[in-house]
């Protein structure tokens, strides 16, 4: 059983290390950290039943939207429902806050984060060509949470 509780600094290092093993460039714990109680900013994690991270996500809230920085799950719990359960946090946190949208970028060869986005009703917003690294193209995606009702729960 998972709980998804605020980020602290005191779980920067577990989750730099989900973000070292889930990103090409990964922010790092010192980055991580700074997110830890900075205005403007939503910061959660999922904690196992021991008390270790399973997950995270963290998004800005900027003129009325949030911009998803990350979200990622533990490599070996993958697959286990973590990740839909960090966006029914992350979208309903956002709805409770007021904001109109959630946006994010993801690479175009990321399937599996894709269907997650998708599943829970985000639109193509449009394309940043050769975005990641001068190589591979993002994809934006686009939610409106601007009420409660409109937020699809994956």
């Amino acid at each position: 059983m998972i709980e998804i509780v605020d980020m602290t600094k005191a779980h920067a290092k577990e989750v730099a290390a989900i973000e070292a093993a889930s990103f090409i460039e990964p922010w790092s714990e010192k980055q991580i950290e700074e997110l830890c109680g900075k205005y403007g900013v939503v910061a959660r994690v999922a904690e196992d039943g021991e008390g270790k991270v399973a997950g995270y996500y963290s998004y800005n809230a900027v003129c009325g939207d949030g911009y998803i920085n990350n979200i990622a799950v533990r490599e070996d719990l993958r697959g286990q429902g973590i990740g839909k359960a960090l966006m029914r946090d992350m979208t309903y946190t956002a709805s409770l806050a007021g904001l109109e949208g959630l946006t994010l970028e993801v690479r175009s060869s990321n399937a599996r984060a894709r269907g997650l986005y998708e599943s829970f009703g985000f639109k193509v917003g449009g394309i940043r060509k050769r975005f990641y690294q001068n190589t591979e193209d993002a994809i934006i995606y686009w939610l409106n949470v601007g009420g409660k009702d409109d937020i699809k729960r994956g």
